[in-house]
């Protein structure tokens, strides 16, 4: 959880793996969901998609993350369509 505050914190993009595909995102808000799963709502801005979903907010589930690290790249917040009260994590831990 820290490591994705810092993240947020300091603008800075997370790399990890994600249902064996390596992801770069720029992370906008951690948390629980309303069923309490850990949550974090990022834009994947490079590393690789199965969907092509590239440029917009993505539901990401903690669990399913492997070598989760910071990259040391910052990134400008731009997403005009990020809600800092985002409904689906209502128990947030920290946010853009």
């Amino acid at each position: 959880m820290s490591l994705i505050c810092d993240a947020i914190r300091t603008r800075s993009l997370l790399e990890f793996r994600y249902h064996g595909l390596v992801r770069l995102v720029a992370p906008y808000c951690h948390g629980y969901s309303p069923r309490g799963t850990e949550i974090l709502r990022a834009v994947q801005v490079g590393g690789s998609s199965s969907s092509g979903g590239f440029g917009f907010g993505k539901l990401w589930f903690v669990a399913d993350m492997a070598g989760l690290r910071l990259t040391g790249k910052r990134f400008v917040p731009g997403d005009p369509r990020y809600n800092p009260d985002d409904r689906a994590i209502p128990q947030i831990h920290c946010r853009i």
